[in-house]
């Protein structure tokens, strides 16, 4: 009968410790296209980015209207000088925008972490068998902080 109820205690103390051996993993790609912040950055900058589009085309066409080729060299120097600042503003806004949305990520898969019982989080291409696939929860909470 002690023999039994050392056992029984041994279980019942060890039990939280095999619970917290939960292993969850997270499909990013699934995230990242449920995540509705991702959706306006991308439409932002399709947008922005159809904007530089026709900054291009404007300009060739006043290059190509130019009259003389002092004239064409002047709007062709102009006009690169105008796009490579362009080009790097709209590089560093995506740049900026990409690591908000990783960091927000980060933040609500380690929010998932602390708040559930797992004692790893993975992403799901690094796990075969035996995660918990968190996505969807990871989901509701990027979501609902970014309302």
């Amino acid at each position: 009968m002690k023999k039994l109820l050392t056992l029984l205690a041994i279980l019942a103390i060890s039990s939280p410790v095999f619970a917290a051996d939960k292993y969850a993993s997270v499909d990013i790609d699934k995230v990242l296209k449920g995540y509705k912040k991702t959706e306006a950055i991308n439409k932002t900058f399709q947008q922005r980015d159809a904007d530089v589009r026709v900054f291009i085309v404007e300009a060739q066409k006043k290059v190509v209207a130019a009259t003389t080729d002092e004239e064409r060299k002047k709007l062709e120097d102009k006009y690169a000088k105008e796009l490579k600042v362009k080009m790097d503003k709209l590089q560093k806004d995506k740049l900026s925008a990409l690591q908000s949305i990783e960091n927000d990520v980060r933040k609500a898969i380690e929010a998932e972490g602390k708040k559930g019982v797992y004692a790893l989080i993975l992403t799901s291409n690094n796990t075969l068998y035996g995660a918990v696939d968190i996505s969807d929860n990871i989901i509701k909470t990027l979501n609902a902080s970014s309302n």
